[in-house]
């Protein structure tokens, strides 16, 4: 018997339209996941191109899902978004 979780180090979720700095919004994700709290990580989209820098201030495991809260710190544009996602891109063909 045993309990399957993961830790991760971004969140990769559709994104909200209407992001902004400061902002908070609710996020849900299948699977028991852990992730650091009120520590700066990357918000990817599902195409895994970078968003923003993000904090997670909470998130719940239940039965089949995690969900919780994030606020945005930084919202990514520019040279930083393409090497950022560049990034993300090459890591998950490395995995």
């Amino acid at each position: 018997m045993g309990f399957s979780v993961k830790f991760n180090w971004v969140l990769q979720i559709d994104t909200p339209e209407s992001l902004s700095c400061g902002a908070v919004f609710p996020f849900q994700k299948q699977g028991n996941r852990i992730f650091p709290v009120d520590t700066p990580i990357d918000l990817i989209d599902p195409d895994r191109n970078a968003v923003a820098r993000i904090k997670i201030t909470s998130f719940t495991n239940s039965l089949d899902a995690t969900t919780g809260y994030f606020e945005v710190m930084k919202l990514y544009s520019g040279n930083e978004k393409a090497v950022l996602t560049r990034y993300w891109i090459e890591n998950e063909a490395s995995n």
